[in-house]
């Protein structure tokens, strides 16, 4: 819409786009690649919690998951160059999360015991 310098409104049609016409979102060649980074560097991550963890596979495990999810929405992204970003972001925090959620659940079971000892006491 172009206006004129009488304030009124009218339509130029832009040189060889049909009315109505709308770009196609550009494909991502790469698309492929953050989410085959974020996958290995998430399952480095879990391994190299599975090694100085104190707690048993089943719990390192299931504190793995939500960093696994997040790696696995990042296959199922759209893959235009305009989603790159998203992909790049979900693989990144699920790596982040796989790695950290371990020593955060850790944490928290350190608090809880803590808690519970302040409230029972020693005797």
């Amino acid at each position: 819409m172009r206006q004129t310098q009488d304030t009124r409104w009218y339509a130029v049609r832009a040189p060889g786009r049909p009315w109505g016409a709308v770009r196609a979102p550009e494909r991502d060649e790469w698309w492929w690649l953050a989410p085959a980074v974020g996958t290995a560097a998430a399952l480095l991550g879990a391994c190299l919690r599975v090694g100085d963890a104190e707690l048993p596979f089943f719990w390192i495990a299931l504190t793995c998951v939500p960093g696994f999810l997040l790696v696995a929405g990042s296959w199922f992204a759209p893959r235009t160059r305009e989603r790159r970003g998203v992909r790049v972001s979900l693989a990144a925090a699920g790596c982040v999360l796989t790695y950290l959620t371990v020593k955060v659940f850790m944490a928290a079971l350190y608090v809880l015991a803590i808690l519970m000892w302040l409230r029972q006491g020693d005797g």
